[in-house]
């Protein structure tokens, strides 16, 4: 392969110049600086002319200021091969109309530790009741509960890939038993028992702690409605760190209303689906209020160390790229 033009945010570029020098892969690095600049080799060329062959999916590219720039390229760019995603999910509109076009995608788990963590320290909290614990130094009193253990719980961790599988490497050290839902399971995730989705009823009566990480998809839209919460444990803990559309959100609000459900820990929900998508506030959602629902917006994946693994690994990608290798580290299958 003669050398192929990788189109990158300069910004993202720039952040990251001594990885790349120190790669010195055999490419034309084309930056996108703004709308209207671009550089290819260092020279001054049209954005919307780069004769793309793969391409960088940055923040600055997906969200900030070049997405237009980016849009054009990703739908036109004649010899456009590979992309590689910063993100997790694939189900964005783009993302799958650049994979009907042919063009090959790969995805990142980087964000699996930060969310692991994030886990954790939610369902930490929930269990140990540090809301009861700061209310009591408030108060200049000393907390008098018990509180619940990790040690000893049952976990179901629907969707065991790079996010799920970090979680219940994680929920495993403190002692819990995990049972792991997965389509195609390897036989090395690490995990107690390994179901598949059909089997899921016949086990969430166990679990005191329910944790999606399932990729949304149409068979996974309100997968988790009012039959799969009644079929939970009492007084579980649900978590939801995959997409909003998973859950019919007014069910799990009914299921804590009525106590069947304990608590629900939502970094992912409508308000910032709305939010993200269309821009709109959602301030009389009743999830900003709710005393059972942990809420925060999408930022259990934002560990500071994400940003140079993210690096690495679009490096070591595009390095498996260039030698030909298929399929690539995450890639995904139309």
């Amino acid at each position: 392969m003669s050398r192929p033009c990788v189109v990158i945010a300069k910004e993202a570029y720039e952040a990251w110049r001594p990885l790349f020098d120190a790669a010195a892969l055999p490419v034309r690095y084309a930056l996108l600086q703004d709308a209207e600049t671009a550089f290819v080799d260092g020279e001054p060329c049209d954005p919307g002319r780069i004769p793309a062959n793969a391409i960088w999916l940055t923040l600055e590219l997906l969200l900030g200021p070049l997405r237009q720039t980016c849009e054009h390229l990703l739908e036109t760019a004649p010899d456009l091969e590979w992309a590689h995603s910063i993100s997790a999910g694939y189900d964005s509109a783009r993302l799958q109309n650049l994979l009907k076009r042919g063009v090959r995608l790969t995805v990142s788990h980087v964000n699996a530790i930060p969310i692991a963590e994030y886990v954790m320290r939610t369902v930490l909290d929930r269990f140990q009741r540090v809301d009861l614990t700061h209310a009591a130094r408030a108060r200049r009193e000393y907390p008098e509960d018990d509180f619940r253990e990790i040690f000893g719980s049952t976990w179901l961790v629907y969707g065991v890939g790079a996010i799920g599988g970090r979680i219940g490497e994680r929920a495993r050290a403190f002692g819990a038993h995990v049972i792991g839902v997965r389509r195609k399971p390897t036989g090395s995730e690490p995990v107690d028992e390994m179901i598949g989705p059909a089997q899921v009823f016949e086990h969430l009566g166990r679990a005191d702690v329910v944790v999606m990480s399932v990729p949304s998809s149409g068979e996974t839209n309100n997968l988790v409605d009012e039959a799969f919460l009644a079929r939970m444990k009492p007084g579980a803990t649900f978590v939801n760190v995959a997409r909003a559309n998973l859950m019919d959100e007014a069910a799990v609000l009914a299921a804590l209303d009525r106590g069947h459900l304990d608590y629900a820990i939502l970094d992912v929900h409508s308000i910032e689906m709305a939010w993200l998508f269309g821009g709109k506030r959602m301030d009389d959602s009743p999830l900003w209020t709710h005393p059972k629902v942990d809420l925060t917006p999408h930022v259990a994946g934002r560990g500071a160390g994400r940003h140079r693994r993210s690096a690495e690994l679009f490096i070591d990608n595009l390095r498996r790229y260039l030698a030909g290798e298929r399929p690539l580290p995450d890639e995904v299958r139309p």
